[in-house]
């Protein structure tokens, strides 16, 4: 299959053609399509004048306006884009631009401290503040966008060349580059405008870090020449104000955002009637999180599964999806395939599995990465004949919708049978005071694994193991976790997910403590 130009004439056609209508807000500002596109092209000519061909250039920011332009005029200019989670450390983003041999960084007044950190360790690459027009190791903002050209200039890109590199989150372990072409994002944008119900009049807010999913989905509402709404800092309390004041008609979330919204108690006092959809995922969402959400909002969610490697569409559960013939809420399930997408779940020997089977998900598309940066052994272990293998593991039923296991790196045996923590977590957070709930394996001399459960209450209700044995057993059985902790709050990592690994090593030495 052979689709599409480069992103930079798909996004100055779009340009073009919604010229006057608004394109982008951000904290009262606002800017329309040609407004946006004027920015881009002077950006696009200055860094195409002080950068190589195909440099990697490192976005280290909050989610700011300078963002897009840069996002946008780095395609235009056959750049290469390295988004870095604002919250990373010092040492964190050396060792991303190092491992890229980026030539440059782009930061904020929230990530000033910690570039001007990497500046000392880095002297070869320049640096440039995008708020500010204090002089850095590099040009100032302010002079980028001043290009004396006025014309529309689009560098000469191929849809192979190397558009972005992603880093994925290297919890197990250093992290490692997800290099995606132009053809590959392009191809992700049209499985988004063909299963997606995105529309021109929609007002998309962008919740989440535009470093990751909120990144992926700007462009495919920038096509349809939708408005973009930025919020400004993190707080829930702004998001939802903003959400009101502008009419948001669509967000997209991870669910623990999503949880925080459901569970926020002043969310019955805003005006969200302008709200047609909200689409979740990365993560499990809670089961009472779920079904709140639902009955705020009416049946308005779409689930999405995809992975960096696959960015973001790999699978969706459309709203009229969530309930099954007997009208259960499927819980875990992640729906079927994007239209041109093929997911196949396998056996370790390569085998596709049976329906009701638990295999992992490996998936075949255009959209997929070629490779990891300057990781070719580590390409080798997820492309297959192929087939991108994600380790997600996961059961498909005669529909075809497939019903997530957990990954396969967390399952755990106990007393020789499988535990699959997914599982557990979705009937945990199903108990009306579980407001979070995450299930860790670690060693025991008699079982060979135990799962142990951290869970967090719904706000003033107490929570005990015995409710919880009592609620678990019943269906669970010997899965049923042997040890329950109970916290203020599960710990989020750097992407607002529920850090597993965290909470690993504190059962871990919990367990050494009390041997």
């Amino acid at each position: 299959m052979n689709f599409g130009p480069p992103l930079g004439p798909l996004a100055a056609q779009a340009a073009r053609k919604f010229a006057a209508r608004p394109c982008l807000v951000y904290a009262g500002r606002r800017w329309t399509f040609a407004e946006v596109d004027r920015i881009v092209d002077a950006l696009s000519i200055s860094l195409g004048a002080h950068l190589s061909s195909g440099a990697r250039v490192g976005l280290f920011m909050a989610n700011l306006p300078e963002f897009v332009f840069l996002q946008l005029a780095l395609e235009r200019a056959g750049l290469v884009r390295v988004p870095i989670n604002a919250r990373f450390t010092t040492h964190e983003v050396s060792v991303i631009l190092e491992d890229c041999g980026a030539e440059a960084l782009f930061f904020d007044a929230t990530t000033s401290a910690r570039a001007g950190e990497v500046s000392d360790r880095a002297s070869t690459l320049w640096f440039c503040q995008v708020d500010s027009d204090e002089a850095a190791n590099g040009p100032l903002w302010s002079d980028l966008l001043a290009s004396a050209e006025a014309s529309r200039v689009v560098a000469a890109v191929n849809a192979d060349d190397v558009c972005s590199i992603n880093y994925t989150s290297g919890t197990s372990g250093k992290p490692k580059g997800v290099v995606l072409t132009h053809r590959n994002w392009a191809a992700m944008y049209r499985n988004m405008l063909v299963d997606r119900d995105i529309r021109g009049d929609d007002v998309f807010m962008l919740v989440g870090p535009l470093t990751h999913s909120s990144g992926a989905y700007f462009l495919a509402w920038y096509l349809r020449g939708a408005c973009n709404v930025l919020v400004e800092g993190s707080g829930i309390d702004t998001m939802l104000a903003t959400m009101s004041r502008e009419k948001a008609t669509v967000f997209t979330c991870v669910p623990t955002v999503l949880t925080r919204i459901v569970n926020h108690p002043g969310i019955d006092k805003l005006d969200l009637t302008s709200l047609r959809a909200i689409g979740y995922g990365a993560e499990p969402v809670p089961f009472n999180t779920l079904e709140k959400a639902l009955r705020r909002f009416g049946p308005i969610l779409t689930q999405n599964y995809g992975l960096t490697e696959a960015m973001m569409t790999v699978a969706l559960l459309h709203p009229h999806e969530h309930f099954n013939e007997k009208n259960e809420l499927r819980v875990g399930c992640i729906g079927r395939p994007y239209t041109f997408v093929e997911a196949a779940l396998r056996a370790p020997d390569g085998r596709e599995v049976d329906v009701g089977e638990v295999g992992e998900i490996t998936i075949r598309s255009e959209h997929m990465m070629g490779n990891y940066w300057a990781r070719p052994e580590e390409t080798a272990k997820v492309l297959r004949d192929g087939w991108l293998w994600s380790g997600d593991l996961a059961t498909r039923d005669e529909e075809g919708f497939i019903t997530i296991a957990g990954r396969s790196k967390e399952m755990l045996i106990s007393g020789g049978f499988n535990i699959y923590p997914q599982e557990v977590e979705a009937l945990l957070t199903s108990h009306p005071a579980v407001l979070e709930a995450a299930v860790v394996g670690v060693p025991d001399a008699k079982w060979g694994e135990i799962a142990v459960a951290y869970v967090s209450a719904v706000p003033d209700v107490r929570l005990d193991t015995a409710t919880l044995q009592a609620h678990c057993k019943p269906i669970l059985g010997f899965r049923t976790p042997k040890v329950f902790n109970f916290v203020d709050e599960l710990p989020k990592n750097a992407n607002g997910k529920i850090d597993k690994p965290a909470l690993k090593a504190a059962a871990l030495r919990e367990k050494e403590r009390h041997g």
